[in-house]
């Protein structure tokens, strides 16, 4: 990620002066005078907040089709789907999820092949589980001679390992890719860069290879093993951690529905094939190792967008508006492709870059919208915890007598009303401009790109300040829960569609 003072990282190609609105915490105690001015604030934006729901459950149009709300009942079930995991996966000091990815991880070096093994290890769990009854439904009708016996289909695992030169030599890159159904021609894809940024220290010797940087001066560090210990929290540990939580959360839904859809194109006489899946992709080489240039950056995302444009497949739905034909390659059935990054911390703006993707990022605030209503979004979630801690410091929960009790849980709930006004992570105000990222290899080859990257960056961006201590696990747990949403509602986990012929009609 690069801005226009920094040619380190993606750059915002028209910038932004202005930085993260600063977070000023919770308010102060609450006084027993005050509840009638709380009650009023609270209940005015309760009202805002209704009102912006009822327009958050109407329909999406997209490329292909009408994608539908959820209904309460459904949006609680969806994220429900994450309740046998970890409950602290996502804390940056000993989440399952998270802790791991937060070390230094410099492309080509030792801890680089140790986060490649824990993404690999954790698919690899994810293919040893049994099938159980899951909550997506499962179309049992018909005859019983049409069916297969149930078995776990697991993920697709595909390492694109290579080497390419760099500032400091040839170096290996290894991009890992994990598909559902491997036989599908389309698909829905998530993706993130899990290597950090190599930050040479300051009295190393000079690099061995007598390279330069842009400014004429002589490199130092070895460009691996060397760096400062940049752990890279929201640059993209955060964001890999999301994917692997999605892998989890969805997969038993993604199995009922595969076996579903098995049946159906059994009794209907249609490929079964013809299903869109969902796809992750982990990107190595994102960072420049000096400056960021179109050589010194995005080199696992550079070799994967032309390898898929190499590579011959079967063609692709015509109902996606790409192209269609006998053949086609593998970029095409690409129906979008969501790249994540800098994910983490509070009060992320992020607006939609690109007008052919808009109806996805206006379908994202629509189920942000949502999950305010169910108390599910992170900023809630966050500031729960942050009432909690302040009640906690105040001894409130020391106070005797039921009637002071019920006057404290009161107080909490009102007070959460009042510290909360729905703040999306999304808006629909206008980008600063586009910022040059791992989805740029694709968006020239006419892939249709989602980038959920906030601008301005966090102010952590490329310091060593960007570790544990910078991540809120309440704002990474309400992430999840809108790309979980986002991708049933997309892929109708629990609303499969009829259908009488092999062509999408709608999402």
């Amino acid at each position: 990620m690069n801005n226009l003072s920094s040619m380190d990282a993606p750059f915002i190609l028209q910038g932004a002066t202005r930085t993260l609105d600063s977070h000023h915490g919770p308010h102060g105690h609450a006084r027993k005078n005050n509840w009638r001015r709380m009650t009023l604030v609270s209940t005015i934006l309760a009202i805002s907040v209704v009102a912006s729901v009822s327009n958050a459950s109407a329909p999406t149009l997209t490329p292909r089709g009408t994608m539908h709300a959820s209904s309460v009942e459904d949006l609680e079930k969806i994220t429900s789907w994450a309740s046998p995991l970890d409950p602290n996966r996502f804390n940056p000091y000993t989440g399952s999820l998270l802790a791991p990815l937060m070390i230094p991880r410099v492309s080509g070096t030792a801890n680089n092949t140790l986060v490649q093994q824990f993404i690999l290890d954790h698919f690899a769990a994810l293919n040893q589980t049994s099938p159980g009854d899951g909550s997506a439904p499962v179309d049992d009708s018909g005859d019983n001679s049409q069916k297969k016996k149930r078995s776990k289909h697991g993920w697709h695992v595909e390492q694109d390992r290579f080497e390419e030169m760099t500032p400091y030599g040839m170096k290996t890159f290894t991009n890992l890719i994990f598909t559902k159904n491997p036989k599908a021609t389309n698909r829905l894809v998530f993706a993130a860069h899990f290597d950090s940024k190599y930050f040479p220290p300051p009295n190393a010797p000079f690099s061995p290879n007598g390279a330069l940087d842009r400014m004429g001066q002589r490199l130092r560090g070895n460009g691996g093993d060397d760096t400062l210990p940049f752990t890279a929290g929201t640059d993209s540990a955060v964001p890999c951690a999301i994917l692997l939580d999605l892998a989890a959360s969805l997969d038993q839904a993604l199995e009922d529905q595969m076996w579903a859809n098995t049946n159906r194109a059994a009794q209907a006489g249609w490929e079964e094939d013809e299903e869109t899946t969902l796809q992750f992709v982990f990107f190595d080489g994102e960072e420049a190792f000096v400056d960021w240039t179109a050589t010194d950056s995005l080199y696992g995302s550079r070799h994967l967008a032309e390898l898929w444009a190499k590579r011959t497949v079967p063609k692709v739905r015509l109902a996606t508006g790409r192209n269609g034909g006998s053949t086609s390659n593998n970029l095409e059935g690409i129906e979008l492709f969501v790249l994540l990054d800098l994910l983490g911390v509070e009060n992320p703006r992020i607006p939609s870059y690109f007008g052919t993707t808009q109806w996805a990022h206006r379908h994202i605030l629509s189920i942000e919208e949502r999950l305010w209503q169910s108390k599910l979004h992170g900023t809630q979630l966050l500031a729960n915890k942050q009432r909690r801690a302040l009640l906690q410091a105040q001894n409130v929960e020391e106070r005797a007598g039921e009637e002071e009790e019920d006057e404290m849980d009161r107080l909490e709930e009102e007070a959460i009303e009042i510290e909360t006004p729905l703040h999306a992570y999304l808006t629909e105000d206008a980008a600063y401009g586009g910022v040059d990222d791992d989805h740029r290899p694709f968006l020239h080859k006419g892939v249709p790109i989602l980038h959920i990257i906030p601008t301005p960056f966090p102010h952590v961006w490329h310091t060593l300040q960007d570790d544990a201590k910078a991540i809120k696990p309440e704002v990474v747990e309400g992430w999840t829960n809108i790309f979980r949403v986002f991708t049933a509602e997309y892929l109708q986990l629990l609303h499969p569609r009829t259908r009488q012929n092999p062509r999408h009609d709608e999402l």
